[in-house]
């Protein structure tokens, strides 16, 4: 049977890089939607501005989407750490 060796530093590098991933999609979108804004409010102006929101404003919910896959991502892989350092102590435990 194969076997699968994970460690609980590797396990904590994935989960922090993911968190930074994260964290730094969430900062872009909203710096998009910031730059959006002032676009449609000064630069372009009447049915060019419009579209341009509209066609942002459509894609709205696959930005959200992307976000709730992170967090819950995040949350699974906290959870899994936490379940494999708490194996880990609890083997390392029996061994004493």
């Amino acid at each position: 049977m194969p076997r699968v060796h994970v460690e609980e530093d590797a396990l904590n590098e994935f989960k922090n890089a993911l968190m930074t991933s994260g964290e730094e999609y969430e900062r872009e979108l909203a710096r998009l939607t910031n730059l959006i804004d002032e676009i449609t409010s000064g630069d372009i102006q009447g049915d060019a501005a419009e579209d341009l929101k509209a066609k942002f404003e459509a894609k709205r919910d696959d930005f959200n989407k992307i976000t709730n896959v992170l967090e819950d991502t995040k949350e699974l892989l906290g959870m899994r750490t936490t379940d494999f350092t708490t194996m880990m102590d609890d083997i390392k435990n029996e061994m004493v």
